[in-house]
């Protein structure tokens, strides 16, 4: 019996789940509405930052092809990094500085962890604390202060002094939400905080419009394009954490935080969703993700506390990145010592 072939390849292998460059290629497609969103709200500066990071970063790429002596080639990976480079400076930043600052640091981070974009070490995170530590007075602190913390609830207080603008239509959804869907649950959602979700208005573009970053993930999430085990441990520790601790050393307040303006502020959630399960710096077990984004999230809540700065969580990332490679080595040990030792006994 014949059968009809379409094509042939040469390749053997086929992927059981989309690679890194096409999650790269569909994260690109799914931004757009930030960008767009950007444009609407007349943020041009942080435009500009964004466009500039990603032609930072592949000006670095054909930097680097060329001390390589190989065939430049636009990769999509480059462009998300650039993206996400731009997406965590603020929209004050100088962009020149941005625009010689950030070749040099992937190109170091390059050659001292070995790969371009798949580093044991996030490039983009490592290019936004260099770039901090360089300027840090265009970064601000945190927008909750000391005396805000001990109050019942201190986004009420963020809100009344204008720190957070509310939308228009922020009363309406909330009485609606309040009365058609929390009524059951016995849960009341004061106002302000669909604005929160909506547009916190950060100064740094990737803080700001948090339901488009859930949108985003949840994509990505259904394609199996990111990985879903860390960004949901982390979230879980981290929101665990601010709940019961966060206003503890504010008036030994026990299980008072707030943990929506945790989560929506400080870049909290486009941390967990992309720069944690950043490609080659992550463990590949269950065992060794689970501790890799509870060890974050503990972290997040030493570094971040209960949300409004905006530099933390990069450290945060850079912390769990360097704790990484010593999970991985414990890994691999536990995998020669009871999998390949038993497999040897059963031969």
């Amino acid at each position: 019996m014949k059968k009809k072939y379409q094509f042939l390849t040469l390749t053997p292998f086929y992927n059981t789940k989309p690679s890194v460059k096409d999650g790269a290629k569909m994260s690109l497609l799914l931004f757009i509405p930030q960008i767009v969103m950007l444009f609407l709200t007349k943020s041009y500066n942080s435009l500009v930052i964004i466009l500039v990071s990603i032609l930072a970063s592949v000006v670095a790429d054909l930097i680097n092809t060329c001390l390589k002596h190989t065939k430049f080639k636009l990769d999509f990976i480059v462009l998300l990094q650039g993206l996400f480079i731009g997406m965590f400076i603020p929209q004050d930043y100088p962009p020149v500085a941005v625009f010689f600052v950030v070749p040099v640091v992937l190109l170091l981070s390059k050659y001292i962890s070995g790969g371009f974009a798949f580093s044991w070490i996030n490039p983009a995170m490592l290019s936004v604390i260099v770039l901090f530590l360089l300027n840090s007075s265009s970064f601000p602190g945190f927008l909750v202060s000391r005396d805000y913390l001990k109050a019942e609830n201190a986004f009420s207080n963020l809100v009344s002094d204008g720190t957070f603008s509310v939308l228009p239509a922020d009363k309406a959804i909330t009485l609606f939400l309040n009365k058609y869907v929390f009524k059951f649950t016995g849960l009341v959602l004061p106002e302000g905080y669909i604005s929160l979700i909506w547009d916190n208005g950060s100064v740094i573009a990737g803080f700001r419009f948090n339901l488009l970053t859930l949108f985003a993930t949840i994509i990505l999430i259904s394609f199996d394009m990111i990985d879903w085990i860390i960004p949901t441990v982390f979230l879980a520790v981290y929101a665990i954490c601010v709940r019961l601790f966060g206003l503890v050393p504010f008036g030994h307040i026990f299980n008072a935080g707030d943990i929506l303006l945790a989560l929506c502020t400080s870049g909290t959630l486009i941390c967990a969703f992309f720069m944690l399960p950043w490609a080659g710096t992550v463990p590949t077990s269950i065992p060794g993700k689970i501790v890799y984004a509870a060890g974050a999230g503990i972290i997040s809540f030493f570094i971040n506390g209960c949300g409004t700065g905006h530099i933390g969580s990069m450290f945060v990332v850079l912390v769990v990145n360097v704790i990484s490679p010593l999970i991985q080595l414990i890994e691999d040990w536990f995998y020669m010592t009871f999998f390949v030792k038993k497999q040897e006994l059963q031969k």
